[in-house]
């Protein structure tokens, strides 16, 4: 009789670890979504596959803003440096201290960026049907003795259900005139431009209200 006792505790036992086990995975995957890699391999989706051997970590060019952050880099100095955020109010955050880094370190500005040209291209050059919608944008424009180039920011480009939040920089080290660059990045940015959700949206960086601002200039402190 004891030992049927002890069979029955440790069968109950080994079915509540099944089923806590089974859980979590569902939950896990429901939370990564079908397809989609973890948090931390994120970064690499902005960075074209054909570079992937290039991939190193965050450039120190640019504050520390998401745990999650890769950097490609390529001939004659280019680069692609990529945050990802899985969570909004982390994304928001990041985006303020990376702003307000970037207006005391350099020149700031908005700029509309047309790729539909060099998406065309792009598209053509892997033979695969055109299923973009957006090529036209607003950009975040960034002019340093360091480096210069755009940042843009993708939200939730895969399901609108999903919170999944890139900044992505395309920028070309050194002192350099950005007029002049800006053709080779824009080729950049349709190689590794992705928006499959038509709900998902491609935007520049922006501080929203006064009240962010304040509480992203009270973290320097």
């Amino acid at each position: 009789m004891f030992y049927k006792k002890v069979n029955k505790k440790i069968a109950f036992l080994i079915f509540f670890i099944v089923i806590f086990i089974g859980v979590w995975l569902v939950l896990d995957f429901i939370r990564i979504g079908p397809g989609l890699p973890p948090s931390e391999s994120m970064p690499k989706w902005y960075i074209p596959g054909a570079w992937q051997g290039n991939i190193q970590s965050c450039t120190s060019s640019f504050p520390k803003i998401s745990p999650y952050c890769n950097a490609g880099n390529y001939s004659e100095g280019k680069f692609i440096n990529v945050w990802y955020f899985d969570d909004e109010s982390k994304f928001l955050k990041g985006e303020d201290t990376l702003y307000l880094y970037l207006e005391e370190n350099g020149n700031v500005f908005h700029q509309e960026l047309n790729i539909s040209a060099e998406l065309q291209e792009e598209i053509e050059r892997r033979e695969v049907e055109n299923s973009c919608n957006i090529t036209s944008f607003n950009a975040t424009g960034y002019e340093s003795p360091e480096t210069s180039g755009y940042f843009l920011v993708y939200k939730r480009p895969f399901l609108e259900t999903r919170e999944d939040y890139f900044i992505v920089y395309y920028g070309i080290m050194g002192l350099t005139n950005l007029t002049e660059e800006t053709p080779e990045l824009k080729k950049l940015i349709a190689e590794s431009y992705y928006m499959s959700n038509e709900e998902g949206k491609v935007d520049d960086l922006k501080i929203e209200d006064e009240e962010r601002k304040s509480n992203s200039l009270f973290q320097w402190f």
